[in-house]
């Protein structure tokens, strides 16, 4: 179909191409070749009388034309998407659908995991794709969207997920730790610590209660690395309970009791307005409340 000389099936590939930003994985996601994908660009180019995309230092970027591209070509997409879902009833068991999750992979390695065993069992050929969490979230293929509450979107449906406490844990041999520290302990102890807005929060809380934050001695990408992080250390590390519980099952770390009540985690679910009724999208919001209280009632 062509609509004022452009044909359509070239503004998927355009919204791939703003999105990603990169040639390469624009091709990846459009299941073509790069030869093919730069050939498309070439064509957008021409239509638009601009680059869009252009090289700046050592990546590509967007010129303002393709800035202002972007949204409304976006919208376009979705409103096609929500179009097209409105014949459609979804059935789990039968269903080869795919879904993204935006999410830290401290997430995707506890509640979502326990998901993927749900699926397994009730929806096997449902795909479940994972993406760190993005601020791009209304431009990109995101179906589903899992931050902290402080962190979540304006202007977008949400639900909150159960919310969940700290735990300290070190090495099972680290005997210059009990089984429980006083606060004075805690603070002179050197920590181990995630790299994440997370952690960010925490040594801020610690700041404005105490003056002084725990010491980082080792910092890591990410929460999920911290429990393998304190093995064979001195090292203290303060991670989410349902992480604690995970890790304390396959490796050598024990739990301490915290000196103090620390503030508690609250994650929300998100989606978009746009995918409010769409059935799959229904079904998987469910199940992944559903799962998220289990597993907190089972705590």
């Amino acid at each position: 179909m062509r609509f004022r000389h452009l044909d359509m099936n070239l503004l998927v590939a355009l919204d791939a191409i703003l999105t990603q930003q990169n040639i390469s994985r624009a091709a990846e996601r459009l299941l073509l070749s790069q030869s093919a994908t730069s050939g498309i660009l070439s064509r957008l180019r021409e239509h638009f009388e601009d680059e869009l995309l252009v090289r700046n230092g050592r990546r590509m970027v967007l010129t303002p034309l393709a800035e202002e591209l972007a949204g409304p070509l976006r919208a376009i997409l979705t409103e096609t998407e929500k179009l097209l879902a409105i014949r459609s009833s979804f059935d789990p068991a039968t269903s080869e659908r795919h879904f993204t999750i935006a999410c830290s992979d401290y997430v995707w390695a506890t509640l979502i995991v326990d998901i993927l065993a749900e699926l397994r069992a009730t929806a096997p050929s449902v795909n479940i794709f994972y993406q760190g969490p993005s601020t791009r979230f209304f431009r990109t293929e995101i179906d589903f969207l899992i931050v902290p509450d402080r962190f979540m979107l304006e202007d977008c449906p949400f639900a909150s997920l159960p919310s969940i406490s700290y735990e300290c844990i070190v090495w099972k041999d680290n005997d210059s730790v009990g089984d429980s520290l006083t606060l004075e302990q805690f603070l002179e102890m050197r920590h181990a610590q995630a790299y994440s807005e997370r952690a960010t929060f925490i040594e801020t809380w610690f700041f404005k209660q105490f003056g002084r934050a725990p010491q980082a001695g080792i910092t890591a990408p990410s929460f999920t690395l911290l429990p393998q992080a304190v093995i064979g250390t001195q090292f203290l590390a303060l991670i989410p309970a349902d992480l604690a519980d995970r890790a304390a099952t396959t490796l050598p770390i024990r739990r301490v009791e915290a000196p103090i009540s620390l503030p508690l985690m609250t994650d929300v679910l998100q989606w978009r307005i746009s995918h409010e009724r769409d059935p799959g999208q229904q079904w998987l919001r469910t199940l992944i409340l559903d799962v998220a209280h289990r597993r907190s009632n089972s705590r």
